[in-house]
């Protein structure tokens, strides 16, 4: 059990490193392909989940809010990886703090 923990210990930097390089390289193309033709084409078919789609990505919040791209898709994208991130980092911060030793 002590040799798992070590594990896990040593494996948490380079687990952070691709966390944060997989965020870097994803903003990188996003500010690349964001205002160009490259930017992807929504079908927005009439089913229900575009039409659920279309409506948050037009609501305030994308639109308003959070703007670093003026494409909302890539505004929902960015949130939501933002968000998996914070809740990795309250993960990280439970566990090494309740973690048995």
């Amino acid at each position: 059990m002590v040799r798992t923990e070590k594990v896990e210990k040593a494996n948490l930097p380079m687990r952070w490193l691709i966390i944060l390089g997989i965020f870097v390289v994803v903003q990188l193309i996003f500010m690349v392909v964001d205002g160009t033709s490259l930017e992807p084409n929504i079908n927005d078919s009439g089913n229900l989940g575009a039409r659920i789609a279309r409506w948050v990505l037009e609501s305030k919040l994308f639109t308003e809010w959070i703007t670093p791209y003026s494409f909302p898709f890539f505004n929902l994208c960015i949130t939501i990886h933002v968000i998996a991130i914070l809740i990795q980092v309250i993960e990280d911060i439970f566990s090494r703090t309740f973690s048995k030793k």
